[in-house]
């Protein structure tokens, strides 16, 4: 899977925005989960119309990576965002859960059509995105 190429489909590629801890709590960038994910064969004929851009929180740092998280989202235009499991699933991240959500919210406001959307895990991000976008594979 390439999420870089100049292809004549480039321009109708849907930016997804995909925020976690897996990071902060396996070590692992959530890019990685990402790429893992995308490659599986459930994607097959999908993964071309799709940006998947991971964006790895940092709980030791809330202002600050609220902060880069709205600069984040300013930065492109953004299709979908989608929150994942680790931040919602642990009750020690539920501050940060909401400034996230704010932020997002906010970012949503700013552009209507931006869907928010929650996976269960790092091996439901595929599911996640067609979920809410649906794809005819091969197209």
């Amino acid at each position: 899977m390439s999420n870089n190429t100049t292809s004549n489909h480039t321009s109708s590629r849907k930016s997804i925005l995909i925020i976690g801890l897996s990071q902060h709590l396996t070590g692992s960038l959530i890019e990685k989960a990402i790429k893992a994910d995308w490659a599986k064969e459930k994607a097959h004929g999908m993964a071309d119309s799709f940006d998947n851009i991971g964006f790895n929180l940092d709980p030791n740092d809330i202002p600050g990576t609220l902060k880069a998280l709205k600069h984040e989202l300013e930065g492109r235009s953004w299709v979908g965002i989608l929150l994942g499991w680790c931040i919602r699933g642990h009750v020690e991240f539920t501050l940060l859960f909401e400034g996230v959500h704010s932020v997002c919210c906010e970012a949503v406001k700013a552009a209507p059509r931006t869907k928010i959307m929650f996976s269960t895990g790092p091996d439901n991000l595929v599911e996640t995105v067609v979920r809410n976008f649906p794809v005819e594979v091969g197209v």
